[in-house]
């Protein structure tokens, strides 16, 4: 039978610790964002009709960021002008 001690040291290790799950979430968001330059293409023929609309569904919530935070918008701009020229 498992003690109390033991209990509360295997919830502490099944549990994350904050920084860990914030870098994991930062490292997914960034792989997200980044994304878009090897993907534009595709999703530029969804954009226009001749695509899967799944590229248009990933990267809508992208889109909607890039209009009202402009910044992002040019460095999007900017990256995927690495990948298509």
């Amino acid at each position: 039978m498992l003690s109390a001690r033991d209990d509360q040291n295997a919830t502490q290790s099944r549990r994350r610790p904050l920084w860990r799950q914030l870098l994991a979430l930062a490292i997914f968001l960034s792989v997200y964002v980044l994304s878009i330059g090897p993907l534009y293409w595709k999703w530029y023929a969804a954009k226009v009709g001749v695509g899967s609309p799944i590229y248009l569904i990933l990267y809508r919530p992208l889109e909607q960021l890039a209009g009202w935070f402009p910044p992002l918008g040019h460095f999007l701009n900017w990256y995927i002008t690495l990948w298509i020229y």
